[in-house]
């Protein structure tokens, strides 16, 4: 084994790795380093310099990552799962293991995903409740701050529920999108005993990614009757 001095502390390595494979992880390794000085949502921890983390919180969520036990496994135990955790929770996330690459390239592109905030069709489908989060924050920016408070109050299955409903919206498919946003009002008005202007609060956020057009053909059409008593507290108008 050999001990490499890289830009974010002490890496260790095979004695036998050629050099110009070290060099490639020593850039790699630079370059992860300057993407997170850069970034807005990643940090270092520089504690132990043979073991910093990365950081990055995602609503209530925090990922950490550990980029040198992850080199140090591809290289010494060919065990290609990146180093991940969510809120303390190892996640299962594999490196694509291309030989022709620096081992550090993958963690170099879930940085990237991170400060992409995690868009769903790239982001490993093990970090789905990522996902969930940082689409509900930016469900709508006029909105965010309502959306960041709201994730205290719903539930992992009401989180997955508002994903799914956003992408019907997304997709053109409103009618089922609200119907699903508004099952979640009722559930929390009549189950959880929220104050109607409490969902309201909450639940606007949401519907408000319709436009006006989309939230008229469901006021007029909707998968519950009662439904229409929640837009008109939501829109503020008895006729939309």
């Amino acid at each position: 084994m050999r001990e490499v001095d890289t830009a974010i502390g002490i890496l260790t390595l095979p004695k036998e790795l050629p050099s110009e494979r070290i060099n490639a992880e020593l850039k790699g390794i630079t370059l992860f380093k300057e993407i997170i000085d850069a970034s807005k949502l990643w940090k270092l921890n520089y504690a132990i310099a043979k073991r910093p983390i990365a950081h990055c919180r995602v609503g209530d969520l925090i990922i950490a990552l550990d980029p040198f036990q992850t080199i140090e496994n591809c290289y010494f135990e060919r065990n290609f799962h990146l180093v991940l955790s969510i809120n303390g929770r190892r996640i299962c996330v594999v490196e694509s293991h291309n030989s022709d690459v620096a081992y550090i390239d993958s963690l170099i592109s879930l940085l990237l995903l991170g400060n992409a905030r995690w868009p769903t069709e790239l982001t490993p489908m093990t970090m789905k409740e990522i996902v969930i989060e940082q689409r509900i924050i930016d469900s709508e920016l006029d909105y965010i701050s309502h959306a960041e408070k709201a994730l205290a109050s719903f539930t992992a299955e009401n989180k997955s529920d508002l994903l799914d409903a956003l992408s019907n919206i997304e997709k053109g498919n409103s009618q089922d999108g609200l119907a699903s946003i508004l099952a979640i009002a009722r559930l929390k008005y009549v189950c959880a005993g929220w104050s109607m202007s409490h969902v309201v609060n909450q639940i606007k956020p949401f519907v408000s990614t319709c436009n006006p057009k989309q939230i008229n053909q469901y006021f007029e059409n909707p998968f519950e009757p009662t439904d229409r008593i929640f837009l008109e507290n939501i829109i503020g108008i008895s006729t939309i």
